[in-house]
């Protein structure tokens, strides 16, 4: 059995998985049995609602859990709630933003590297249908000739700001297009933030919208356009199937790099609308 512990009851994230585990028998060698966070009524809920033990600190909970799902709203305390799970070897799933600093990302994962533990985590929207049959149109047909994506984005988020629904968008544009874009110009407004994502060959746009609700992309290539309404449906089941195929097999579904390129595509986006430059992404 899998004895698993959730760090951040506050979000939605953390009864969607407990809920999957606990209260369906999808994953019978699963379950989540401790929980701790910044905010003790959410803590309390959660433990009443899915039948899981208050947690009093971090420390306790290492000794009790076998692996950890790091779920806090705010990603900047993701890298301290991992850091000592993984530093006993326990697999950890980080929600996004996996970090909201770049060196913060890379120190979490040179820890992971040399205790040789798996990380998951980052944004779900990488397994909804619509990214994933986008991105099979760009690996199979090829000539891209360009794209957009479209996502909600919270300019003013108590949680970091920009970095908290962000990823959403980062990740998805990662998994169409490919994990090495070169560089971005953006703009800020009123209506939220429009970045152009150099990929070299093509250039892909990036529409963080302030009151948007729908998530959407599309691909332009010599084949035709292809455009998608993200359907998110599915991705609570995806995600969770991850993690827990990554506690049985300790084969991780995104490799460390990848667990830290958003962080570093919207450290780079941030500095490009501030400071009205173009900025190289140094993956």
């Amino acid at each position: 059995m899998f004895r698993i512990g959730i760090v951040g009851a506050e979000n939605s994230h953390a009864r969607d998985i407990s809920g999957r585990i606990n209260l369906t028998d999808a994953w019978p060698d699963c379950r989540v049995t401790q929980v701790w966070g910044h905010y003790p009524e959410e803590n309390q809920r959660l433990a009443r609602d899915f039948g899981i033990e208050l947690a009093p600190g971090l420390e306790e909970m290492v000794e009790k859990v076998d692996a950890v799902f790091v779920c806090a709203r705010d990603g900047k305390f993701h890298e301290e709630f991992a850091r000592p799970f993984i530093e006993a070897g326990l697999p950890a799933f980080i929600d996004k933003p996996f970090t909201v600093d770049v060196d913060r990302a890379k120190a979490l994962v040179e820890l992971a590297k040399s205790k040789n533990v798996p990380l998951c985590g980052g944004s779900t929207l990488k397994y909804a249908d619509g990214v994933e049959e986008l991105a099979r149109c760009v690996r199979e047909n090829g000539g891209v000739l360009g794209g957009s994506v479209y996502a909600p984005v919270q300019m003013e988020s108590e949680y970091s700001g920009f970095f908290f629904y962000s990823p959403h968008l980062a990740e998805m544009t990662l998994e169409i297009f490919g994990y090495a874009p070169l560089s971005v110009t953006a703009v800020k407004n009123a209506s939220g933030v429009c970045a152009a994502v150099d990929y070299g060959d093509f250039c892909v746009t990036n529409h963080f919208g302030s009151g948007a609700v729908d998530y959407c992309a599309s691909v332009y290539s010599s084949h035709g356009s292809e455009v998608r309404k993200v359907d998110l449906s599915m991705i609570g089941e995806k995600n969770c199937a991850a993690f827990v195929n990554m506690l049985r097999t300790g084969e991780m579904p995104r490799s460390y790099d990848r667990l830290i390129a958003p962080v570093v595509y919207l450290a780079a986006v941030k500095q490009a609308y501030e400071t009205g430059e173009k900025v190289e992404m140094k993956f």
